[in-house]
């Protein structure tokens, strides 16, 4: 049980350990040097990669994340990135269509105040190393092995290297993280379902398209300009511009039912996406949506994993950030987000608990109670999200037979869905990020 020798020393700078040096946790080591002056403050950075290589293709972050960024001042950085400079007009974010068909069908245009901001995850990744100042170490192939957490401390002991000793220790290791299961492990023992992440049924194929090349054959094709989310039986693709226009992203989701809530061995990991067999799931669909399929670059397939929801995301001296805490299915968009959320929150709560001299579990207790109860909200809507617009006939209840349907009907079916996938957003309005943070202070 923390006790107040646990309490922040005045004297001596708050020493912080960040396991993980993804999105989420790069984006902590930059919230905290600019919310902290850099004596009060010691930020190690630790990560089993031997360089931080930039890897991936498409990131999205939704309007209520920019603020964050321009109060981190990387905004600027990253508007080089984007094909238009973010706003709060009500803009269209998403233009839903049923493509299982011969000929597009349009669902509903998704409108939102604000519009949400596309960018090459190396971009980003590259904004936020070069962001941090030379008073955050990073450390390369550390392999965290365990840590041992006293009223004192916490000492992280790693493979092949020394133990070192810190205030506070994030786990930002990501959805396999060592972190989590040896908190839940002490910490939490009746909730080891969440240890290990099970597989969603769901199989993820990312790539990154020549714009040009689509523009050839569809000089007007509506990816081309505005993101996009193709809905049909069973299957759909989401894609959007990114590279200032001249790339398209392209995420292309295929799921056996009969698989979710399983851990498979064969879920591990990406391999290259065979694109023939991508494309007989997808037998049917219109010419403009397989001319998408048809121009994918280099594409790798995952096996999409989630959590199932943790009760609390830290204790005493440990806290976990990211998909270490709530990894979730991207479907709403809002994994990246919610771990820049959960950053921005705990670099706050730090940075008021070292100015009044709050003990430390002050800081995780407050960060848990205010970031689970929202994070887990996503983590479920996105789940639901999947579901609705697979627009599956035997598995989405309201949309059965929907391909057999008059137009009519259809219309009646286009109408509720664009109601229901509206409700899985509301919590964007709802639960402004200034607002959430205002309250985890309160609770400080």
């Amino acid at each position: 049980m923390p006790t107040e020798t646990s309490k922040i020393n005045a004297c001596s700078p708050v020493r912080v350990a960040i396991v993980g040096a993804g999105i989420g946790g790069l984006a902590l080591a930059v919230a905290l040097s600019r919310l902290i002056p850099e004596e009060s403050i010691k930020v190690d950075v630790f990560d089993q990669a031997q360089e931080l290589k930039e890897i991936g293709t498409g990131i999205v972050f939704w309007h209520r994340t920019w603020p964050i960024f321009e109060h981190l001042g990387i905004a600027d950085a990253l508007l080089q990135h984007l094909v238009r400079k973010p706003d709060t007009e009500r803009t269209l974010n998403l233009k839903v269509i049923k493509a299982d068909q011969p000929k597009n069908a349009d669902v509903f245009d998704f409108y939102q105040n604000g519009i949400p901001t596309q960018f090459h995850r190396p971009a980003m990744q590259k904004t936020l190393i070069d962001s941090l100042p030379d008073s955050v170490k990073v450390h390369l192939a550390h392999r965290l092995v365990s840590y041992n957490e006293t009223d004192e401390g916490v000492t992280l002991n790693f493979q092949d290297e020394k133990s070192q000793s810190y205030d506070l220790l994030v786990g930002a290791d990501g959805i396999k993280s060592q972190i989590r299961a040896e908190l839940i492990n002490k910490r939490f023992p009746d909730q080891k379902k969440s240890v290990e992440p099970v597989w969603t049924g769901i199989t993820f194929h990312r790539t990154l398209i020549d714009a040009e090349k689509i523009r050839k054959v569809y000089p007007d094709h509506i990816s081309l300009s505005k993101p996009v989310q193709y809905v049909g039986d069973g299957n759909y693709a989401t894609t959007y511009p990114i590279m200032q226009g001249r790339t398209i992203y392209m995420s292309a989701q295929v799921i056996d039912y009969g698989k979710h809530d399983t851990c498979l061995e064969e879920a591990e990991g990406s391999t290259a996406t065979d694109t023939q067999k991508l494309l007989s799931f997808y037998e049917g669909w219109s010419e403009e949506f397989l001319e998408l399929l048809k121009n994918m670059d280099t594409s790798s397939q995952w096996m999409i994993k989630h959590l199932n929801p943790i009760r609390s995301f830290a204790e005493g001296r440990v806290a976990l950030l990211g998909d270490a805490a709530h990894a979730m299915t991207p479907n709403l968009g809002s994994g990246a987000g919610q771990a820049i959320e959960d950053a921005y929150t705990l670099a706050h709560l730090l940075s008021k608990a070292i100015s009044e001299q709050k003990p430390i579990h002050r800081v995780t207790s407050a960060y848990t109670k205010s970031r689970q109860p929202l994070a887990n909200l996503v983590l479920e809507k996105s789940l639901k999200a999947d579901r609705l617009t697979r627009f599956h006939s035997d598995r989405t209840p309201g949309y059965e037979g929907i391909n057999d349907k008059d137009d009519e009907s259809k219309k009646e079916m286009f109408k509720r869905f664009a109601v229901e996938y509206e409700a899985l957003y509301s919590w964007w309005e709802t639960n402004p990020v200034e607002q959430e943070v205002e309250k985890a202070l309160q609770m400080l």
